[in-house]
């Protein structure tokens, strides 16, 4: 089976944080919720920044463990075939390994039971703080069920430490890989802003209705037609008063 693409790079990464976190450590890096936008379908799902910065794994309802011996260990959606059949493919833990590059992989159903077991006899537990609703309430619960079984011999982690300031600074300087995606998004936006300046102008020369939803067309057809999953943050097409507001999303205003 075929790696993810740069696989190499995230494995890189995960061995960076591994060898941060000290003796005896583990740490929690849970990918983002998904969000349901109305009965029958959801907002389009954006992963964790953190989580796809050391995996790369797009997929929802993932969890990442990355051990202080250098183990890493993903906990994914089960394959489903008829849930695949709805909401698509779904790499499963059994491909996972070999896949991302991780040394073991169980289905996200058994993160309750393994946490535990996994946490046991710890010095520290890293997590991303006050980032995940409800991950801190989750991991004293895990802990609640380690200290439990301190009576038959078992060590509970005495610290509990913000992964964020290890991320946050292997992140502020960016490798050749990172580099070379952030210049081709940069072409990319160059090239999007010209076609929509060129359609703004024959549309304007041939008198006809030309509105900030035109505009804004514009610029997501080209960042699509480049391979651009979706923009980094909206776009502010704004026409006449409406360039004075600092987030403006297009509407219907004349430009």
């Amino acid at each position: 089976m075929k790696t993810v693409a740069h696989a190499s790079i995230y494995a890189q990464r995960r061995a960076r944080v591994a060898a941060q976190l000290g003796k005896d450590s583990i740490a929690i890096i849970p990918t983002a919720p998904e969000r349901s936008r109305n009965r029958d379908s959801g907002y389009l799902y954006r992963h964790d920044s953190y989580f796809y910065y050391l995996t790369g794994f797009k997929e929802p309802g993932a969890t990442l463990l990355i051990e202080s011996n250098g183990t890493c260990t993903l906990f994914c959606q089960p394959k489903d075939l008829e849930r695949e059949i709805w909401d698509g493919y779904r790499l499963g833990p059994e491909a996972a390994p070999e896949f991302l590059g991780l040394q073991a992989a169980h289905a996200n159903t058994e993160l309750a039971s393994q946490l535990p077991k996994l946490l046991e006899n710890r010095a520290t537990v890293w997590y991303p703080f006050a980032i995940h609703t409800g991950l801190e309430g989750q991991i004293a619960t895990w802990l609640q069920a380690v200290r439990a079984r301190v009576r038959y011999g078992a060590l509970c982690p005495e610290n509990q430490r913000d992964l964020c300031s290890i991320l946050d600074e292997m992140r502020l300087v960016k490798d050749a890989h990172e580099i070379d995606i952030m210049r081709a998004a940069a072409q990319i936006s160059a090239q999007a802003h010209i076609r929509a300046m060129q359609l703004s102008a024959r549309m304007l020369r041939e008198g006809q209705d030309l509105r900030e939803y035109h505009l804004d067309a514009e610029l997501l057809h080209e960042f699509r037609k480049n391979g651009s999953e979706y923009p980094a943050y909206g776009s502010i097409v704004a026409a006449g008063a409406n360039a004075c507001v600092l987030h403006y999303q297009a509407g219907d205003a004349k430009s």
